[in-house]
């Protein structure tokens, strides 16, 4: 390949993602060793989009080019070679942090947490500029010799066209973005945050907190359903990332309250065994740290809702996104377009089959008072009426009980399943045309699709 610019020469591919190809070069004006994306252009451009898309990929690797902080990988130069951008950065020795995973296991909590710091105060330096990264993951994260970690990979292209275009043509790796990317909303310093809490956890963990074989299960885990649970994390670690993995970009935690809980999450134990004076001075650190922490996390609580459990919900969630179209296929054989009824409900029917299938969930918050007492309080009113024909079903939720169903007037027959999740009161209802006897079947398929919307509930 020719120089590109005139002066650097390309020597091998170092690593490659969703935004393009980085490659180690060698810089023959400065006789240097740099590092150097090459920016893949999604395919399928008409010229006018293709020349905005160039410009704009440009215009953000100038942009984070001015960006100075000890924790990002310096942008030296941006150069235009074969109608593509290619960004030229710091070759940092070391490894990337997705590299140590692969290669030696998941990390310890503690040194997660330090990583953590540097990645954060990274994005915050950024975000202050008006910049965001977009694609934070742990290939993006260098560890160098000395252990420092340094966030690399500035100046990706946003999504042509902005809001609203197609997560599929932008830059980004699925495990890593946050749920607003993929609904196609604006994004922002908290979509960041997620990605940040999504590494976290790859870091501690071993593997990505949504991981699944194919892209629509990827997808659909994000929006729908919650991270697996920690279980090598210490519990603040745990805490703060899974906050940061919250589906709403608004319950997030600002990154003040991040960065208490995982200062506190890298402080190494106090050992069991210290003089009387020094053991004092510890003990009086780690007051400080947790007294700290408090403080932030209880005004975070206080304006996001609170995490603790109790009347996690204040509004009836959307119940038109309590099921895929992939489980709503397998539920009932085909995967119509959800109906919205009225607020917080919503159906799916088919009608291809004759048997008429319909599955349709129902939110609601309890009639007096907005706390679990009062949904449990209504939800045992709800049996009540019910009688011997109710039936409880343990491992959905908070609790759970079904009913069979049967109207041969209407050629109505199936199942109903009512659950409570904190304070929120959900039905999920199966309903088929045919023979009026209720099966296994129609149980079943009552009783699964309310352990799905109880998933997606989180």
């Amino acid at each position: 390949m020719d120089l590109l610019a005139g002066r650097y020469r390309l020597a091998e591919p170092l690593g490659e993602g969703g935004g393009g190809t980085v490659w180690r070069a060698h810089d023959e004006l400065l006789r240097r060793e740099v590092a150097i994306k090459q920016v893949r252009v999604p395919p399928g451009l008409d010229d006018r989009t293709r020349a905005d898309f160039l410009g704009r990929a440009v215009e953000e690797a100038r942009a984070a080019g001015r960006l100075t902080h000890p924790a990002i990988v310096t942008v030296h130069d941006v150069v235009g070679h074969a109608g593509q951008p290619w960004i030229v950065m710091d070759l940092v020795p070391g490894r990337s942090l997705d590299k140590i995973i692969r290669e030696d296991g998941p990390l310890p909590a503690e040194r997660v947490a330090e990583i953590g710091l540097a990645v954060l105060d990274a994005l915050e330096a950024a975000h202050s500029r008006g910049i965001l990264h977009r694609d934070v993951k742990p290939a993006n994260v260098l560890i160098g010799p000395d252990g420092r970690a340094l966030l690399t990979d500035f100046g990706i292209a946003a999504p042509v066209g902005g809001a609203g275009g197609s997560w599929q043509s932008s830059a980004g790796s699925p495990n890593y973005m946050a749920p607003e990317r993929f609904r196609d909303e604006p994004d922002g310093p908290p979509s960041d945050l997620w990605s940040l809490g999504a590494t976290l956890y790859t870091a501690v963990e071993g593997e990505p907190p949504f991981h699944r074989n194919m892209a629509a299960a990827l997808v659909a885990a994000v929006l729908l359903h919650e991270p697996r649970p920690m279980t090598r994390a210490s519990r603040v670690l745990a805490w703060i990332v899974l906050a940061l993995l919250d589906k709403d970009p608004a319950r997030r935690p600002p990154p003040d309250v991040v960065r208490q809980a995982l200062r506190a999450a890298a402080a190494p134990p106090v050992p069991a065994a210290r003089p009387a004076r020094t053991w004092r001075l510890v003990a009086a650190a780690a007051l400080v740290i947790v007294a700290g922490l408090a403080a932030g996390l209880g005004a975070w609580l206080l304006v996001s809702g609170g995490r603790d459990g109790s009347a996690r919900f204040t509004a009836v969630p959307d119940a038109c996104r309590s099921l895929t179209a992939a489980q709503v296929r397998d539920l009932i054989g085909a995967a119509p377009r959800a109906e919205p009824a009225a607020e917080g409900r919503c159906q799916w029917k088919e009608r291809t089959t004759g048997r008429e299938g319909a599955i349709t969930v129902t939110y609601r918050l309890p009639a007096a008072g907005e706390d679990e007492a009062a949904a449990s309080r209504d939800l045992a009113a709800q049996r009540a009426t019910r009688g011997a024909a109710a039936r409880d079903r343990p491992g959905i939720a908070d609790e759970a009980f079904t009913c069979d169903f049967s109207d041969p007037a209407a050629g109505a027959t199936g199942a109903t399943v009512w659950f409570r999740l904190s304070n929120l009161i959900v039905e999920v209802a199966y309903r088929r045309a045919g023979d009026p006897s209720v099966t296994p079947a129609d149980r079943h398929t009552a009783e699964r699709a309310a352990e799905l919307v109880g998933i997606g509930l989180g």
